[in-house]
């Protein structure tokens, strides 16, 4: 019997295509699951595994709800949907567990296990110690084997197959731990390497620090001896300079008092010169707003001028148009007679003609009964009539149309004749408004020649005063923009003279800054200056907002002088402190670059002390004479900071800085009161020559005067144009000649027309002899018996007269038709129209003219007006500017005097500046002394304090000079000095030569103890990491060797194994279908090789499979159904090394022809129903896992015909899902 358990049945409720609840099963040692395509034969395979845990991912669904039934999307959709699977177990010893698997409505799972007690709800770890019980391996899938599964194996790789072993061995569960052991191991390692060498460096360094502090002792004695030599020569040149610094303080303070005076002097000569100033100014201002109303008074003179030319142009014109207008109306009243008389006659003409047709209309009536004939004589002529009618028929007919067609080619033929006798009047009407129209033509064309001849003498006129206007203008801009540029200079020279207050002021503070603080040097403008005058722009620009910068000795200092400044309320200043400040050093390589490009800083001239100041200020900018120099070394190749001599910056980024300001500029070139006066009479000789040009204004009016009357003549030849265009309109539209051409074409139709008629005339004559012929003929017995020579003697005698009448009459309506057109055309001829619109545009025209003389006169009026206000106003000017050339004679005495006391004041200034720059030189050699003193820490003993800290002293220390020697202490001579200097000097450099031979570490003692205390600290490191190394190499070492013995244990087992199975799955000992034998009776042979015995798990396995009576292949080679059969084997292997009770397999056989299925299909067979095979030992089955149940899922009958019993899915089409059948083949087993 087998040790396995196995599956009993399956509950099924809306799980996947199965709806509702569905029991399956029960399930024997060998079952198979059969069905169409389509039936659900995978969905309960997927049941299986739902219930064993597998995850959603791998049964064909994106989420739990997507395996619950639906019969549509709208069942779908529904809430509150619910499925579960529940699957039986009986275990060996026989009772059942039951284990449960359910989807919720919200999408999550619910474990359930149970036995014959009941159901209780457990969580999936649990759920999953119960599956391991029992050997269900969900995380290996131990028990399941999917479509294409066996595909997947066959086509695996060696590192796959690797990976394969390592997820059955378990040993994959200490991967990661070993990479990290591995990883650890070589960082401990290597720090175990560090450590040890760190601990030989520090041993070597110790014997190196003991050597060094010998030396440090010897070299601490001579140091003494020379530090007390260097302080006997402070203190002999400190006591020098104070003797030196108190004899130039009481030279610079005689120059104060005499300074002193020359100020107060200097300030009563310019309050004296700003009170003229002002007084000047005011009469300025006044002869300014003269000037201005003087100006707008000739403007408006000006358009005054220039309107009245306007209207003398438009008298002019109205005058000529009232004169032209009063001869056309002559013309119209003329014309309007001539059509009254014509009208009163057509009237008369008209009547007369009616009256002729009334009574031409009576004489009718009275004879229409004189004919008498008797009623049989009637008849008879009727008779007589209609017979000759019959027989004339057709003539008359013919006659009859020709009579037509003649009476309407008449009636054309009057009308043609009337159009063209109205065409010929409408001609000579219109020939005559031509001839009137060309003389007024003619008449206007030389106008306009007279007018386009006086515009070119106007034209040349004003060309020439317009030339000789710009001249003037040119000469008068010209002359003002000098004078311009001289106010702009004196204006300059007076912000100088503001410049130079403002410079005084700021350097009063810092003065005052200077005698409060000894680290003071000053302004950056009074320390430096450019070694040539031409540098003095670029030094300006180089230096930029540091122009005006106060230099410090240190950071301290300048913290005090701005809470100075703010104390006092003063104005703001910048502070460079030299110890602190940071510059870059002067690039040698600057000063070789050729041309005349040079360093900034190499063209100042400064005290050695400043340096770094000056350095922090221009940098390393460099300076050149011309823009194209510096745009070459600015912006090609490396690229520079350049400034032009004439203050262009091009900076390092591209950027180009041009122009100037007062600055560096201003301070070095003062004007001299010589070149103000020079100037100012430059100034005077220009404004000479400006009144000489005349008023620009006179040219500005015979130019505007001229302007005008251009623009009367303009207008003329304007106005004429447009009368010129109107006539030519008009004689455009008298179209003479398509009346002539219409008469032309009219002619040739009359003489046709002429020419058919009277050929027509004949026919017509003709026909009517034919007819009275045959009428004579038929009528001459009537004739005779009524006594008449013919019956056309008869008609004659009634009927001749209404034809006369009938003529008369059509000729009586010809006439007063023709009358009636005439009068109807003279009637809409409107004469009296053209007369009423010239009435109003005369009367319009006069009503201007009066205007415009009125309009002249105000206009002369104004004019004269204002030519006597610009005369008085001219007048004014005159007494203003007087005033304020007075006022400007005693301020030029002021200036004089001002420029006196500048000058003296700039000589005091001087000597008080060269006195002071003596006293800071030796305040600054003091300076240097101490710090020198301090950095070389040599003590100088104060009075206060023996010990002093330069940097924490505001005020210059009293320093005690009772440690000098007496023989240093007496004033001495400058060549005294001398000498006593170079004794100094030999007794320090005759030390310092001892001193250098030393070459001292003076810290060794301090180092030494550090060394060893290095050396004891590293010493403890080594050993620190030589014991983590071998903790971390054990436990690596542990870890290994259990993944090894893991994988290992899998290995052997699976490697062992694979050969038997595929030796059974591919040898023949039992019959085949259709009753052959096999021929292979021996087998293949399959093997699995390590690549890396040592740590296989890192590298591949080889799978080599043989089938039976052929050459070694690779896997690759064979044939499919050769790779599925070594594919089976090893998954038959695997599962024999942790083997589940049961084993579920989906369509493995899709690849195997016949004899494979049956050598498969008979291998599961004998594994699970315990079916005799030739396998050598009982220890040989129970390694291959004998005894499991397998659960098939086939489609070829060859191999489900071996199972115990068969599964049938089918389509339920009613309800749409899926239902089973379970068929006991046990039954129908041949023994």
């Amino acid at each position: 019997m087998s040790s396995f358990g196995k599956i009993v049945r399956l509950e099924l409720d809306n799980f996947k295509s199965y709806r509702g609840k569905q029991t399956i099963g029960p399930f024997y040692s060998f079952t198979a699951i059969i069905g169409p395509n389509g039936a659900g034969k995978s969905n309960l395979m997927d049941a299986i595994s739902f219930v064993l845990g597998v995850r959603t991912g791998q049964l064909r669904g994106t989420n739990l709800l997507d395996l619950i039934y639906a019969y549509d999307d709208r069942e779908k959709q529904q809430r509150g949907r619910r499925a579960h699977v529940k699957l039986v177990y009986q275990t060996p010893e026989g009772y059942e567990i039951k284990f449960t698997r359910s989807i919720l409505p919200t999408g999550g799972s619910e474990y359930r296990l149970g036995d014959a007690n009941g159901e209780q709800i457990v969580n999936w770890d649990e759920y999953n110690r119960k599956l391991k019980s029992i050997g269900i391996l969900v995380k290996v899938r131990n028990f399941l084997v999917f479509q294409g599964d066996v595909e997947s194996i066959a086509s695996k790789n060696p590192k796959e197959l690797t990976d394969l072993i390592e997820h059955i061995s378990g040993s994959e569960d200490y991967k990661r731990r070993y990479e990290e052991l591995q990883v650890q191991k070589g960082m401990a390692d290597e720090k175990a390497v560090l450590a040890h060498q760190k601990k030989k460096t520090i041993s070597a360094e110790r014997k190196q620090k003991k050597l060094q502090m010998e030396e440090a002792e010897r070299h601490r004695k001579l140091q003494e001896e020379l530090n007390k030599v260097k302080q006997q020569h402070a203190l002999w040149q400190l006591l020098n300079i104070e003797n030196d610094i108190d004899k130039a303080n009481a030279d610079r303070d005689v120059e104060d008092d005499s300074l002193k005076q020359i100020l107060a002097e200097l300030e009563d000569y310019e309050n004296e010169s700003k009170s003229k100033k002002k007084e000047q100014d005011g009469h300025l201002k006044e002869m300014e707003k003269c000037q201005k109303r003087i100006a707008e008074k000739q403007k408006k003179l000006d358009n005054q001028q220039l309107e009245l030319v306007k209207q003398r142009e438009e008298i002019s014109r109205l005058s000529s148009k009232i004169k032209s207008t009063q001869k056309e109306y002559g013309k119209r009243k003329e014309e309007r007679e001539r059509h009254l008389l014509e009208v009163k006659k057509l009237e008369n003409d008209l009547l007369g003609v009616t009256k002729q047709l009334q009574s031409l209309r009576e004489k009718s009536e009275d004879a229409g009964g004189k004919v008498q004939l008797v009623d049989s004589e009637l008849a008879t002529y009727h008779q007589i009539k209609e017979e000759a009618g019959m027989k004339t028929a057709k003539l008359k007919d013919e006659k009859e149309v020709l009579d037509r067609q003649q009476s309407a080619d008449i009636e054309a033929k009057k009308n043609l004749e009337e159009n063209i006798q109205q065409l010929r009047t409408r001609v000579d009407e219109l020939k005559a408004q031509k001839e009137q129209m060309e003389d007024r033509q003619k008449k206007n064309v030389l106008a306009v020649e007279k007018h386009k001849a006086d515009i070119e003498r106007a034209k040349e006129e004003q060309r020439k005063l317009k030339e000789k206007l710009a001249e003037s203008r040119h000469k008068h801009e010209n002359l003002k923009a000098r004078i311009g540029e001289i106010d702009s200079q004196l204006r300059e020279l007076r912000a100088d003279r503001h410049e130079s207050e403002r410079d005084k002021k700021l350097s009063h503070t810092v003065d005052t800054l200077k005698r409060l603080f000894p680290g003071v040097h000053g302004r950056m403008t009074d320390l430096c200056r450019p070694t040539q005058n031409k540098y003095n722009l670029a030094v300006t620009i180089a230096m930029g907002k540091f122009m005006d910068a106060v230099v410090v000795e240190d950071e301290q200092t300048g913290k005090e002088c701005i809470k100075y400044l703010k104390e006092q309320r003063l104005p703001p200043q910048t502070f460079i402190p030299l110890l602190s400040v940071r510059v870059r050093p002067v690039a040698e390589n600057f000063r070789n670059l050729g041309g005349t490009a040079k360093l900034v800083f190499d063209v100042i001239q400064f005290d050695r002390v400043l340096e770094n100041a000056i350095l922090f200020a221009v940098g390393n900018t460099l300076v050149c004479d011309d823009l194209d120099e510096a745009k070459h070394l600015s912006w090609s190749g490396q690229r520079f900071k350049v400034v032009t001599i004439d203050g262009i910056l091009l900076t390092k980024s591209g950027t180009m800085t041009g122009g100037t300001s007062g600055g560096m500029e201003a301070r070095s070139h003062k004007w001299s009161d010589k070149k103000v006066e020079g100037l100012k009479e430059k100034k005077e000789q220009l404004e000479s020559d400006l009144e000489k040009l005349g008023s620009i204004r006179d040219l500005q009016l015979k130019e505007s005067e001229a302007s005008g009357k251009i623009s009367g003549l303009e207008k003329k030849i304007q106005y004429a144009e447009i009368e010129k265009k109107s006539i030519e309109d008009k004689l455009s539209k008298l179209n003479v000649e398509r009346l002539e051409e219409e008469i032309a074409r009219l002619m040739p139709e009359l003489e046709k027309l002429e020419k058919i008629i009277d050929a027509r005339a004949g026919k017509i004559q003709s026909l009517g002899q034919r007819i009275d012929e045959i009428v004579e003929i038929i009528y001459k017995k009537f004739s005779d018996s009524v006594r008449v020579k013919n019956i056309r003697e008869y008609e004659a005698i009634n009927l001749k007269a209404i034809e006369q009448m009938a003529a008369e009459r059509v000729n009586l309506h010809n006439q007063q038709s023709k009358l009636k057109y005439q009068l109807e055309y003279e009637n809409k001829r409107d004469a009296v129209s053209r007369i009423a619109k010239l009435e109003p545009t005369l009367a319009s025209l006069q009503s201007a003219l009066q205007d415009a003389e009125k309009k002249k006169k105000e206009l002369m009026s104004a004019i004269k007006s204002l030519n006597s206000g610009i005369e008085e106003l001219k007048s004014e000017v005159t007494d203003w500017k007087t005033k304020a050339e007075e006022c400007e004679s005693s301020i030029q005495e002021s200036r004089k005097k001002i420029s006196t006391a500048t000058s003296n004041i700039t000589k005091h200034n001087r000597h008080i500046k060269s006195k002071e720059a003596l006293i800071d030189q030796l305040t600054l050699q003091k300076q240097e002394i101490l710090e020198k003193c301090e950095v070389e820490q040599i003590q100088i003993p104060t009075l206060e304090d023996d010990d002093m800290d330069i940097d924490q002293s505001n005020n210059d220390p009293a320093i005690d000079f009772s440690h000098l020697s007496g023989s240093y202490k007496q004033k001495s001579r400058p060549s005294d000095r001398d000498k006593i200097e170079k004794e100094f000097a030999q007794k320090i450099s005759s030390l310092v030569s001892e001193i250098a031979k030393t070459n001292p570490n003076m810290k060794a003692l301090v180092q030494y103890e550090a060394v060893l205390e290095k050396e004891r600290s590293a010493t403890t490191e080594w050993e620190a990491a030589r014991d983590e190394q071998s903790q971390i190499t054990a436990e690596y070492n542990k870890v290994k060797q259990l993944r090894q013995d893991l994988f290992m244990e899998a290995f052997n087992h699976i490697s062992l194994n694979i050969n038997k199975i595929y030796n059974e799955l591919t040898k023949s000992n039992i019959h085949l279908v259709g009753g052959q034998n096999s021929t292979h009776a021996v087998g293949g042979t399959a093997h699995l090789n390590l690549e890396n015995p040592d740590e296989p798990y890192l590298y591949g396995i080889k799978y080599t499979a043989m089938p039976p009576s052929k050459r070694y292949r690779d896997m690759a080679q064979l044939s499919g159904g050769e790779k599925t059969v070594a594919a089976l084997a090893l998954l038959f292997a695997v599962h024999s090394f942790k083997p589940s009770p049961f084993f579920i397999l989906d369509e493995v056989d899709a690849a195997l022809d016949n004899l494979n299925v049956a050598k498969v299909a008979s291998f599961i067979r004998s594994m699970s129903c315990g079916v005799a095979m030739p396998i050598s030992t009982e220890e040989d089955a129970a390694d291959l896992g004998r005894g499991f149940q397998s659960i098939v899922i086939s489609l070829k009958d060859n191999f489900y015909d071996k199972a115990e019993a068969l599964v049938g899915v089918y389509r339920d089409s009613e309800h749409n899902c899926s239902k089973t059948l379970t068929f006991d083949l046990m039954r129908y087993r041949e023994d």
